[in-house]
């Protein structure tokens, strides 16, 4: 196992030294053309001025917000910590735990937002609530905002010859984080109120955060972990970047911070690591709409990616290597 360690580290020095160690900011929007030449990269870049003229951008504050969705209701996450979708110990034994999903009115949970920002100084509630279901949301529960956002980017439908997969809206705020993930999706991450912080790294770097399969168990609606039997979840990031690993490997992963601000858009490459915190603005809302295109699983890139995960699951630094998914994920 020692020459596939080399071949490891000899792969992530080689990716360090010749790739940048920042996300670089660059005037938008682009041509299809140059967006064409990040997705090709695989490397992640910030768009300024993308976002000019959308109605998302100049209109929505809390009053529009609840004005438009009046009498609307959606589907929230409910945590404890603000931790939807993370590794949690049940009984000693490590899980990956689902929030538990409420149907509320959308001015319920504005209502929330609000207490939480006129009392920001207390203890964070014993409940955590974040808008984030992910599923295309903006053609079903927000649908009434459809018409202050573009169906699609036209850059990015050029340049990847299909419209987005899906269209999602995210609202909270700052007691909410995602864990450290990844998604098979080219994402275009439109922020439009507050900010948010992400911590990245690549496709690569896989070994680093330690992929693992997972139990998995949802919280229920007292904040209860409930195990679901017989269901797990494969390659899924066990190290948090926050905390690092004690492990050989996590030294020689190089987290990439990177803040996006109002107005602002990130690609986000497909299969890149990414964890984020929120802050929210004047109003106690951070809130961001994103892109989902779905990525070319044709050619070397997810082939050599997948290798290179077979690859550590193989080296002694894991501990008997960890069950690695062995299909497409379309």
């Amino acid at each position: 196992m020692q020459s596939t360690e080399r071949a490891l580290e000899g792969l992530l020095s080689t990716y360090h030294e010749l790739n940048n160690a920042f996300v670089p900011r660059v005037p938008g929007p682009p041509t299809p053309l140059d967006f064409l030449q990040h997705v090709r990269r695989n490397q992640p870049v910030v768009f300024t001025g993308v976002m000019e003229g959308w109605g998302a951008l100049e209109q929505w504050n809390d009053r529009y917000l609840r004005e438009k969705m009046e009498g609307c209701n959606i589907d929230v996450a409910i945590t404890p910590l603000g931790n939807a979708d993370s590794i949690v110990s049940v009984d000693g034994v490590e899980h990956f735990v689902k929030p538990y999903t409420s149907s509320e009115s959308f001015s319920s949970f504005m209502d929330y937002l609000r207490s939480r920002h006129m009392d920001a100084s207390s203890t964070p509630p014993s409940t955590i609530k974040y808008a984030q279901s992910q599923d295309g949301n903006l053609s079903k529960e927000f649908t009434v905002l459809a018409s202050d956002l573009p169906s699609s980017l036209a850059f990015a439908d050029s340049a990847l010859s299909h419209t987005p997969d899906a269209v999602n809206v995210w609202i909270g705020n700052s007691d909410s984080t995602s864990a450290l993930h990844k998604d098979n999706y080219e994402n275009l991450y439109c922020q439009v109120l507050g900010k948010k912080n992400f911590i990245l790294l690549s496709p690569l770097e896989g070994i680093c955060v330690r992929e693992k399969t997972f139990p998995v168990a949802s919280y229920d609606d007292q904040g209860k972990v409930v195990v679901e039997e017989g269901q797990s979840v494969n390659c899924w990031p066990s190290v948090d970047p926050d905390v690092g690993d004690s492990g050989k490997w996590w030294g020689k992963a190089r987290p990439i911070s990177v803040e996006l601000h109002r107005g602002e858009v990130l690609y986000l490459p497909a299969l890149w690591y990414h964890k984020v915190f929120q802050e929210e603005g004047d109003e106690g809302i951070c809130c961001a709409v994103n892109y989902w295109y779905d990525m070319d699983f044709e050619g070397p890139f997810y082939s050599m990616v997948q290798f290179v995960r077979d690859c550590a699951k193989d080296c002694e630094s894991l501990e008997g290597g960890n069950e690695q998914e062995k299909h497409i994920p379309r």
